[in-house]
Parts: structure tokens; C-alpha cells; sequence
């Protein structure tokens, strides 16, 4: 892939391909995070793929963790305990997708997925990421891969 070449890494590589002209469909950024590129933090994603599924995410952990709570306590200790551990084991499997979403989106932007960790510096660290999310991605073919496409 491009990423191999060092040539790829110097100069920016013009392509016939150009920005995704319509966003994605939300049903589709789904799909793409949770099946076909669950554990990929390679390539690049576009704007509406990350934030459709940052906004699934979000709304479907919150509600599914709030129920599993919920549930334990009414069943005391035992039922507690096995709600949290259950609650855990759903916010890891809703954390790994987001991640490699958040990589590839950093990734279209031109900017490496380790630029996730200025995220732990509060505030500015905040403000950087969102600005990053929130920018159009490079128009050119970068040393992350081809241009994302939102057809699938």
C-alpha cells in the first residue's frame, strides 16, 4: 500500500479520485466500524463516517451500560457485580471500534493516530482533536492511503 512506499511519505501523490461529495449514510459508517474495520487502524475515514459512528456510540453505550446497571441493582451485591463487569465488557467493545475510527479519521487529516494521546492534555488537547475531527481531510493521496470513499 502507500504506506510502505517512502517516496508516497514526501510528496503529496494527485489523484483522479476527488472528496467524497455526499456524507455517508449513519446504517453504513456502522457497519463499516463494526464489521469490516473493527480492529483497522490503517487507511483513512471521512468526516461523516467518524461522526455518525461517534454519535451511534455514544448513544447505544450510554443506553445499553444504563440498563445493565440498572438491572444489577435491582438484584443486589451478586447482581451488581455482574452488571459492572458485563458494563465494562460492553464500553471495551464500543471503545476498540472508536479508536480505529479516531485513527483513521487523524489519518485523512494527514496527521498520525498517536495524535490521539494530545487528547489526554485537557482542554487544549480537546480543542486540537475536535478541530482535527472536525477539518476536511487532505485532497491528495497521503502516506496513509487513498482519499475515503462513502460508497460502499
Amino acid at each position: 500500500m502507500a504506506r510502505e512506499s517512502g517516496y508516497l511519505s514526501k510528496f503529496p501523490v494527485k489523484s483522479t479520485q476527488s472528496r467524497p461529495k455526499s456524507m455517508m449514510k449513519p446504517s453504513t459508517a456502522v457497519e463499516i466500524c463494526f464489521q469490516e474495520k473493527y480492529f483497522d487502524f490503517s487507511g483513512r475515514s471521512s468526516r461523516s463516517e467518524f461522526w455518525f459512528f461517534l454519535m451511534f456510540n455514544l448513544l447505544f453505550a450510554s443506553i445499553i451500560n444504563t440498563v445493565l446497571l440498572y438491572v444489577g441493582s435491582l438484584f443486589g451485591t451478586w447482581g451488581g457485580l455482574i452488571s459492572s463487569t458485563l458494563s465494562f465488557i460492553v464500553t471495551i467493545l464500543f471503545l476498540i471500534p472508536l479508536l480505529s475510527v479516531s485513527s483513521r479519521r487523524l489519518h485523512d487529516v494527514g496527521k498520525s493516530g498517536w495524535f490521539l494521546f494530545i487528547g489526554l492534555i485537557p482542554l487544549l488537547g480537546w480543542f486540537f482533536l475536535i478541530r482535527a475531527y472536525a477539518d476536511e481531510g487532505e485532497t491528495t493521496i497521503n502516506s496513509y492511503g487513498r482519499l475515503p470513499e462513502n460508497d460502499v
